[in-house]
């Protein structure tokens, strides 16, 4: 009986853990078609396969797409972690219990803040083309889900890069990163502030001005999101809840020095 207990028990722990709610899952679903980085793709973004940064290059999928009005295209490479919609649902789930119980209209308020801030996408490195405030495209470099400047490369242009310069930038290893402008990871808003106010014991940097304190928040990202696949809890997505109570109870999406 016992052998049949250990065994039922390691096959259960090893079973991938789904949202409470189907309907949560669609949710997310339909959140995730607003990453145009996919839905623009010309290359049909290919699987990596190969180890990128830390990050299994069987979850990434390099993406090279277009995006900007008819008349003024701009073509983009980035590389996207590929995220399960039941490990969405479930992390917001678990932080609306734990940071907010009881507080109704959670996960929609924390789903829509996700989807305006990042398009559901997480950019492990590459050139995410925005259009802010509905001004002219701009090329913005990211490294694990955050902006950074690199290479020398700024962010912010409007010219368009070509496209081998973007695959060189893209595959810069981190020693290449001369600032994080915020230090604000993806699919929220989560500062590194915001990451050690919670977790106080993890030695979060709370300032991103020498590269030891970048690299350190870059590993921290990529080992947070890295854990949160492979359980209930996103840590990162804790962080920023905890920092935003009053706002996110009202129903909106946060600023970042909001309360």
């Amino acid at each position: 009986m016992g052998r049949l207990f250990l065994i039922l028990f390691v096959v259960l722990s090893s079973l991938p853990v789904l949202a409470q709610t189907s309907d949560h899952v669609a949710d997310v679903r339909r959140a995730q078609r607003s990453a145009y980085v996919i839905s623009q793709a010309t290359n049909g973004c290919p699987v990596v396969g190969t180890d990128l940064f830390g990050w299994p290059g069987s979850k990434i999928v390099k993406c090279v797409y277009d995006a900007g009005p008819p008349d003024a295209r701009m073509t983009g490479v980035a590389y996207l972690l590929t995220v399960p919609a039941e490990a969405i649902a479930l992390w917001i789930e678990t932080s609306c219990a734990g940071q907010m119980p009881g507080a109704a209209g959670c996960f929609k308020t924390v789903l829509t803040c996700g989807r305006l801030n990042s398009g559901m996408m997480f950019a492990v490195s590459g050139n995410v083309l925005e259009d802010m405030d509905d001004k002219p495209w701009k090329n913005y470099f990211f490294r694990n889900g955050m902006t950074v400047s690199i290479g020398g490369q700024l962010n912010g242009t409007t010219d368009s890069i070509p496209v081998e310069r973007q695959e060189e930038l893209a595959m810069m290893p981190d020693s290449a990163i001369t600032s994080i402008p915020s230090g604000l990871t993806r699919y929220w808003r989560t500062l590194p502030k915001q990451f050690a106010a919670l977790f106080p014991n993890e030695n979060a940097p709370t300032a991103l001005s020498s590269r030891e304190a970048r690299q350190k928040w870059l590993d921290m990202a990529r080992a947070e999101f890295l854990s949160a696949l492979g359980g209930p809890t996103n840590r990162l997505l804790d962080a920023w809840m905890a920092a935003h109570p009053q706002t996110l109870q009202q129903g909106r999406c946060p600023k970042d020095s909001d309360p």
